[in-house]
């Protein structure tokens, strides 16, 4: 009897990510020797897009660890993480927590920060530039609109993970040398603008009152806002 779809599905999950191949196997026309090469390409086609798709949102990551030992944390993160969305594009943002969890990179305490940055920046780009969210708040007698655009990322990180992005984007040796990693904490906030990406710091007040607009949370800081005008 041939398994139903889920089942079907669940097997060959199992075979691409885990190598537990045999039920898969089992429900390939063939022999078994083909069957199992077959599965062997498919796997290493799937995971090579994972990793792939990795790399080209941690470039700086990349660089900072190797490329070989980003290849394999890449490998071991997709084996654990497969993508939940068909966008690969979107795939990764809990790669900078599965870095921090690696014992091999914990002396590396500025890494998972730099990571989230650089997540942040890469899903930035691929947010409409111009669309625009306004949102009204009394401020005295009057109304006051605050503009937010879809693209606007907002970051807390207890490292100096600004300029650690700046040196290491533009290759800059002589700044990445003279900058304390500890100097933190930084509030960033992270939009794309029709000249590209940017990356402002900001007020720890200011990131709050940011954040809270951004979860809809305006009443809370209507105060905070009114002081500003």
């Amino acid at each position: 009897m041939s398994p139903d779809l889920a089942t079907l599905q669940a097997d060959f999950t199992r075979a691409i990510l885990a190598q537990d191949d045999a039920a898969a196997i089992s429900a390939i026309d063939g022999d078994t020797v083909s069957a199992t090469l077959r599965l062997a390409i498919y796997r290493n086609t799937v995971l090579s897009a994972l990793c792939e798709a990795l790399r080209l949102s941690y470039l700086i990551t990349e660089k900072v660890v190797g490329s070989a030992f980003f290849e394999q944390a890449a490998l071991a993160f997709a084996r654990v993480h497969p993508p939940a969305d068909p966008v690969l594009a979107r795939y990764g943002a809990g790669f900078p927590v599965f870095l921090e969890s690696l014992p091999s990179l914990k002396d590396l305490v500025y890494l998972p920060d730099l990571a989230r940055l650089e997540w942040a920046v890469d899903q930035a780009g691929y947010s409409p530039a111009m669309q625009e969210r306004r949102i009204s708040l009394p401020v005295g007698d009057g109304i006051a609109t605050v503009i937010l655009t879809a693209s606007l990322r907002l970051l807390a990180t207890a490292t100096s993970s600004h300029a650690l992005w700046q040196a290491l984007d533009a290759g800059d040796e002589d700044a990445l040398s003279g900058i304390d990693w500890n100097a933190g904490p930084e509030w960033l906030a992270i939009h794309r603008s029709t000249d590209g990406i940017r990356i402002s710091p900001l007020s720890e007040p200011a990131w709050r009152l940011a954040a809270a607009l951004l979860a809809g949370r305006s009443e809370e800081h209507t105060s905070e806002l009114q002081s500003r005008f």
